[in-house]
């Protein structure tokens, strides 16, 4: 059977457990070497080897980010989220053999990345942990059940850049670029990644908004 959205009621348990520990160790750790805050973005995203093209799907990432800067130019971020991804095209009349296509996979993310810091900006760079929340597929406004074919849990490589517009505001994009196939099996149309076997791969450019707490 096809899950829902938000089926979940363990992950959600899980998830809120998360984001509390996160914000209780935000706000009793040192001051000095430790900040946090809350973090929400727009997320733009398309997958690599669904045989479509373009960054169409449009999603949101929201959640919470911990940080702790050892040096003044250095420092290790890591974020508990939620974030939108997937693909879509939409129906195009003048195509006889066109169809609308829409796959949304929602996931609970955890990055964690290694930051260069040289004010207003900061280089970061590293990896992130997704964990399949739901899902849903429609063609042509149908639902369409595949089965549990979505992994899990997907590695993502994560490259990003923020600037401060103050104390406590700051911009941030970031891409985040699968590097295990999001599908369990391979089908038409998948590509090779990383000399890894085909598969099917998520691609996503977030552009946000961090308030440091």
């Amino acid at each position: 059977m096809m899950n829902t959205l938000f089926p979940f009621q363990k992950t959600k348990t899980t998830f809120l457990l998360l984001v509390l520990a996160l914000m209780v160790a935000t706000t009793t750790l040192s001051a000095q070497t430790f900040n946090g805050g809350v973090k929400t973005a727009v997320v733009v995203s398309q997958i690599a080897g669904d045989g479509l093209s373009g960054f169409n799907k449009v999603g949101i990432n929201a959640g919470f980010f911990a940080q702790y800067q050892w040096l003044p130019s250095w420092s290790v971020q890591m974020d508990l989220a939620f974030i939108q991804k997937g693909s879509s095209q939409k129906l195009n009349p003048d195509e006889p053999d066109a169809y609308s296509y829409l796959l949304r996979l929602n996931y609970v993310e955890l990055p964690l990345v290694l930051q260069y810091h040289t004010k207003p900006l900061v280089f970061e760079a590293g990896l992130s942990f997704d964990f399949l929340a739901g899902y849903a597929e429609k063609i042509n406004s149908q639902i369409n059940d595949q089965g549990e074919v979505w992994q899990k849990i997907n590695v993502n490589t994560v490259i990003g850049v923020q600037y401060y517009l103050n104390d406590r505001w700051v911009a941030s994009i970031r891409s985040v670029n699968s590097v295990s196939s999001i599908r369990k099996n391979s089908v038409p149309l998948n590509v090779r990644r990383y000399g890894n076997k085909f598969g099917a791969y998520n691609d996503a450019i977030s552009v946000g908004l961090l308030f440091r707490m």
